[in-house]
């Protein structure tokens, strides 16, 4: 036998008491990067749970609905136009007043009646009664239904709306006005200097000494200004005639619209709805951030299971 085989066969062993305190004496472990990332999760977790109550507590108040809720749910319900609505441009006269500033009224109703034809004569009856007239009318037989635009004056407007929405009943309305002060201000600056121009232009003409060329590029500038001339003054005569008259569209049909019925959530319902729409905007930033930092753990997860199989590999070595 050789020595290291003798040497081996001899080889002492410590008793298990021995080993049992020394296992005792190694360090406690501390929690793997495994626990760790879990518990990390689980703390990330929770916070955005609790951000996203926060955030519907907050966003959800008793008040009264928002602008565009009150006017969603009036449309649904189709009461009366809105009679009474403000006028844009800060002159707060109200609809179909008599205001200082020229402004453009426009108005949408669609209507359910039971005869079409019967209420589209009226409609134009009401239209031409106050002075106005049907700008077109369309009509279809096979979907019993008919499209109309009416023009009135506009301090008749509150009363075209009155009488067109007799007809039957209202199932949307919209009304929109548009200041047009700014607009004819423009354009009558434009027609003062154009004017101005046209009288210069004249005055240079008529001097005797004026070279031929110099009198040809004149005239063709006083051409030019009396043409502008002419379209602003066109222009601003559609500007007034639209400040003078209201575009009422009118839709007639007999089928019943088909409108949603407003869901009214409660305290609840609404810290609820807006707690799960910001954990979807939180998921969707989670989301883009794993991605973009995906290549790093991986990178990370690889180097720590290259150290935790060399760490095993020191410990048996050093147990045997």
């Amino acid at each position: 036998m050789s020595v290291e085989a003798i040497l081996r066969a001899h080889m002492p062993h410590a008793p298990e008491s021995l080993r049992a305190r020394v296992l005792e004496l190694e360090p406690r472990r501390t929690p793997t990067p495994s626990r760790r990332l879990v518990l990390v999760l689980a703390v990330a977790l929770v916070a955005a749970v609790a951000a996203a109550v926060l955030h519907g507590l907050l966003s959800s108040s008793p008040n009264h609905p928002t602008a565009l809720q009150r006017s969603v749910v009036s449309a649904a319900k189709a009461p009366h136009l809105y009679a009474n609505t403000p006028s844009t441009g800060g002159t707060g006269g109200a609809f179909g007043a008599a205001t200082a500033r020229l402004q453009q009224y426009e108005a949408s109703l669609e209507l359910r009646v039971k005869d079409v034809p019967s209420a589209t004569t009226r409609a134009t009856r009401i239209a031409t009664s106050l002075g106005g007239y049907a700008q077109s009318v369309q009509y279809s037989s096979s979907s019993r239904s008919a499209s109309l635009v009416l023009r009135v004056p506009v301090q008749d407007v509150k009363t075209a709306i009155a009488r067109l929405s007799a007809l039957g009943t209202i199932v949307s309305q919209n009304l929109s006005v548009t200041d047009l002060q700014h607009d004819l201000q423009v354009e009558s600056e434009q027609i003062a200097q154009l004017r101005r121009t046209i009288v210069a232009l004249e005055a240079a003409l008529r001097t005797p000494s004026l070279p031929d060329a110099q009198r040809i590029i004149l005239q063709i500038r006083l051409a030019n200004a009396k043409r502008a001339l002419t379209e602003r003054l066109n222009a601003r005569t559609g500007t007034i005639a639209a400040g003078q008259t209201a575009r009422i569209s009118v839709e007639l049909g007999t089928r019943r619209a088909a409108v949603a019925a407003p869901h009214h959530r409660g305290r609840l319902g609404r810290i609820v709805h807006s707690a799960l729409g910001f954990l979807g905007l939180e998921a969707a930033i989670a989301l883009y951030a794993l991605i973009a930092l995906s290549p790093f753990a991986f990178v990370g997860a690889l180097l720590w299971s290259l150290r935790e199989a060399r760490r095993r590999r020191d410990d048996r070595l050093v147990m045997e």
